[in-house]
C-alpha cells in the first residue's frame, strides 16, 4: 500500500531534527582569575577594605559570554558561558587581587556580616559601565569608583577608568577571558595604589 506523501516526508524529517539536536556543540565554562598570591608577603592585617557592591549593566547579567559586535551589536555565544555570574566573580577577583597586592589590608567582599561591616575602616563602591571584549579580541574594562570612610566620608573621590587588553586569539575565549584578567588586575592595581596612600 502508498503511504501519503506528507506522512513519508514527516518519516524522513524526524530522524534528521533527532541528528540536528544531537550534533550540538557542548558548552564550555569559564571563569576568571586573580592575581598570584604568591606575590603578596606575609604581613598582621592593619586595616579592612569593605569592596562592592558593584552596579553591572544589564547586558552582563547572564550566563553567557557577551561579545561586542559592529554597530550596537552584542553577540550571545550560547555555548559559551560563564561559570558563575559575572556580577559574583568579578568583585570577589578584583578583592582577592587587592588583598595580594596589600599585605597590610584585608578585604571584604559585599554583602558584609553585621560584625565585619562594624569593623571596616574604608568602603569601596563601583559602577561598571563596561566589561566586554570586540570581535577583534580587543577587551575593555569601564568602571567609576569611590571609597569612603568608616563614618561615610568621601576620602577617594569619584574615579572613572577604563583599562583595555589584547587576546592573543580573539577567536579562543580562554585567551579573550586571559584579557580580561588583565584589565581586572590593572583596576585592582590603581584600586590598591590609592589605597595604600590612606592612613
Amino acid at each position: 500500500m502508498r503511504l501519503p506523501l506528507r506522512i513519508t516526508i514527516a518519516g524522513m524529517l524526524i530522524p534528521l531534527l533527532f541528528g540536528a539536536c544531537s550534533s550540538s556543540p557542548p558548552s564550555r565554562f569559564y571563569t576568571l582569575s586573580a592575581l598570584d598570591a604568591d606575590s603578596a608577603t606575609t604581613e598582621e592585617t592593619g586595616r579592612l577594605l569593605g569592596l562592592g557592591p558593584f552596579r553591572m549593566p544589564e547586558y552582563l547579567n547572564r550566563s553567557q559570554i557577551v561579545t561586542r559586535g559592529d554597530d550596537a551589536a552584542m553577540l550571545i555565544d550560547e555555548f559559551v558561558r560563564w561559570s558563575e555570574p559575572l556580577a559574583l566573580a568579578l568583585p570577589r577577583i578584583v578583592a582577592t587581587n587587592v588583598d595580594n597586592l596589600l599585605a597590610d589590608t584585608g578585604v571584604a567582599v559585599f554583602p558584609f556580616e553585621p560584625i565585619i561591616r562594624d569593623q571596616l575602616d574604608y568602603r569601596l563602591v563601583g559602577d561598571i559601565k563596561r566589561f566586554d571584549a570586540d570581535q577583534r579580541g580587543q577587551v575593555v574594562l569601564d568602571v567609576q569608583w569611590t571609597v569612603s570612610d568608616q563614618g561615610g566620608g568621601i576620602v577617594v573621590a569619584l574615579q572613572r577608568g577604563r583599562y583595555r587588553a589584547q587576546a592573543a586569539d580573539a577567536a579562543d575565549p580562554g585567551a579573550v577571558i586571559a584579557a580580561m584578567n588583565e584589565t581586572l588586575a590593572a583596576f585592582s592595581r590603581e584600586v590598591s595604589d590609592r589605597l595604600e596612600s590612606l592612613p
